[in-house]
């Protein structure tokens, strides 16, 4: 009861639709959350992490291009975190806390190891990785089961992958 399985990886056709799904799917989750903790069940707030692109191309999804699609969306600035190896806003952050509002964490690298949170159950990658290790480390970010324990719903002892890179997911499945 340590890992949220099975892992379901869909690949869309652009990172709008990526984004946009991933807002949805999170929605739903949250919804199903507050359901089972209203059942006697615990808290979960469950957590988009972004993998936005390096800033390489002038075209490339970066952190604070994400950051502004996000807030263009209607999410509110205070539920949005970014963790990169200069910026890191989780610092002194309990994201387990039911106090805390962060529901989307966008980073680039800074993730890939090291670091976990139950609460973070998609993974929306809007970078072309191809590196095995590194999609690894990245969707170990969002396996670990809240509280170790299975829950009632069986979408909360799920993990959800979301990218539009051919290149990520071959490499995905290829790891699965």
């Amino acid at each position: 009861h340590m890992v949220k399985l099975p892992v379901i990886v869909a690949n869309r056709s652009s990172k709008t639709e990526v984004m946009e799904a991933a807002l949805i799917l999170r929605g739903q989750l949250e919804a199903m959350a507050q359901k089972e903790e209203a059942a006697g069940g615990k808290h979960i707030r469950p957590i988009v992490l972004f993998q936005a692109q390096p800033k390489s191309t002038e075209n490339a999804t970066t952190f604070e291009k994400l950051r502004q699609r996000l807030i263009a969306a209607n999410i509110p600035a205070e539920q949005i975190a970014i963790k990169t190896a200069e910026i890191n806003e989780l610092k002194n952050v309990d994201l387990l806390s039911e106090k805390c509002s962060i529901r989307f964490i966008i980073t680039v690298n800074a993730l890939k190891e090291g670091w976990d949170c139950p609460f973070a159950y998609i993974l929306a990658s809007l970078a072309n990785r191809t590196s095995q290790v590194d999609v690894e480390q990245i969707v170990g970010r969002i396996l670990r089961l809240p509280y170790t324990r299975k829950h009632s719903s069986p979408i909360l002892n799920t993990s959800y992958v979301l990218t539009s890179s051919a290149d990520f997911k071959r490499t995905l499945d290829g790891i699965v």
